[in-house]
């Protein structure tokens, strides 16, 4: 196997492999039509908070662009000619109204059509409806090259299942699934995708198989933290401890209740039931056949505003109430904003009045809020102080005794349960929790 290769999209998941690939012997060229993505790529100044082997993805980057194993472009023409495998990792934006964008998905592949040769092999690894790969990804490649699928050249899709921040270990070590076109497809995927990692391949008897197995694999995760969210909604109505209510239930061996929060956040679950909605060609098919996961994607979807009516009630009202966001990621220890519960939660707050800032040294807040670039001064400003999430860089043990200091002038809403096992602020009127 010629050890060469071409991402297509540098994103959250495509740059880790990428880098992945470079630093297995593999020389790699990426391209992303952002032209100031490949701008930081090339400067190593991504805020990314990956690391590979405890080295962070900027020194990483350095050494890989230094050394030539990767490099990168916007412009697809400047792809080298000799390449013959090709992986696509580019999103698939939806909005609010669950509608699929898939115009970045074609626009790479009839890019990419325009490049291919006989004898190329083309893996799909971007999160899509059933019948992505077969339908639009094929059906462009072959427009643009003129080439047969199956014949003049190869197409295999296999999902990506990393969680940000542990990227380059899980490519590398989570098992894998793929799927082909035909059987020399899916061995010649098996092969590219199996040199970097050393996990059981399962090779599926259809691509179709691959696409849904992702989408499941995620919206199955939704579902569980819309049990978790509604206990913790059912728990409040009847003043019962959520995070004690779940760690009862959690002694029964074959329960495992997720901790509740105030959303979900990121590319991954909040978008796998959508995708699985988008592959049925009549929307109304889906509440006959996946009403468990509409119900759960509403719950889920619901939660920033429910908790927004929970700080309401607790602060008599939010017109002209400062509030602090210690934490706007989309998740816990991350960087990245995108689809965002915490961000939802702080829109709602302002919607109903509420003035709003964010202290948040790894994430970059919306430009619509706020920045505080000090706790303590921005306590002394808040009427309530939020932690939406835990972050990294942050003292809690100083936060709590900023709220213990402020005798009830601060309302502390620990909405991810930093404080639920602490004496000194459980049962207090003004700690309030999920």
């Amino acid at each position: 196997m010629e050890k060469k290769l071409a991402v297509i999209g540098l994103g959250y998941v495509g740059l880790p492999l990428a880098l992945t690939y470079a630093l297995d012997g593999f020389q790699v060229s990426g391209v992303d039509i952002d032209p100031r993505r490949i701008a930081s790529i090339k400067a190593s100044s991504l805020s990314m908070r990956e690391y590979f082997d405890g080295v962070p993805v900027n020194d990483v980057l350095r050494r890989c662009l230094a050394d030539a194993s990767l490099n990168v472009t916007s412009k697809f023409d400047e792809l080298p000619k000799d390449v013959a495998t090709f992986i696509i990792t580019v999103g698939i934006p939806i909005d609010h109204a669950w509608v699929l964008d898939m115009s970045m998905l074609t626009g790479a592949c009839t890019e990419l059509g325009k490049l291919l040769k006989k004898g190329d092999l083309v893996i799909c690894r971007s999160t899509v409806p059933v019948g992505t790969t077969r339908g639009l990804v094929l059906s462009t490649l072959e427009r643009e090259s003129g080439l047969v699928a199956g014949m003049d050249f190869d197409l295999a899709y296999s999902s990506e299942r990393i969680a940000e921040g542990r990227a380059y270990d899980e490519f590398r070590h989570m098992p894998l699934v793929v799927g082909g076109i035909n059987g020399r497809s899916l061995d010649r995927a098996t092969q590219v995708l199996g040199a970097v990692n050393s996990e059981p391949v399962f090779k599926a008897s259809s691509i179709e198989l691959v696409e849904a197995a992702k989408m499941f694999e995620n919206a199955q995760r939704d579902v569980n933290i819309a049990v978790a969210d509604q206990l913790a909604r059912f728990a409040n109505r009847f003043d019962i401890p959520t995070w004690e209510l779940v760690e009862a239930c959690n002694t029964h061996s074959r329960v495992k209740i997720l901790m509740p929060g105030i959303g979900v956040g990121g590319h991954c679950i909040p978008y796998a039931s959508p995708y699985l909605f988008g592959s049925l060609s009549d929307r109304e098919e889906c509440g006959d056949l996946l009403p468990t996961f509409v119900s759960a994607r509403q719950a889920n979807a619901a939660q920033p505003a429910y908790i927004a009516s929970r700080m309401a009630r607790a602060m008599g009202g939010l017109a002209g109430r400062h509030v602090l966001f210690v934490g706007i990621a989309m998740k816990d220890y991350s960087d990245d904003v995108s689809v965002s519960p915490a961000v939802d939660l702080a829109s709602a707050l302002v919607e109903a009045g509420a003035e709003l800032r964010v202290f948040d040294s790894i994430a970059e807040a919306p430009r619509e809020f706020g920045h505080e670039a000090d706790i303590d001064a921005g306590s002394l400003w808040a009427d309530a102080l939020v932690l939406p999430i835990r972050q990294t860089n942050v003292d809690y043990e100083h936060i709590k005794q900023i709220a213990m200091a402020a005798a009830g002038r601060l309302m502390l809403c620990d909405f991810r349960g930093v404080f639920e096992h602490d004496d000194d602020v459980l049962g207090q009127p003004w700690y309030v929790r999920l």
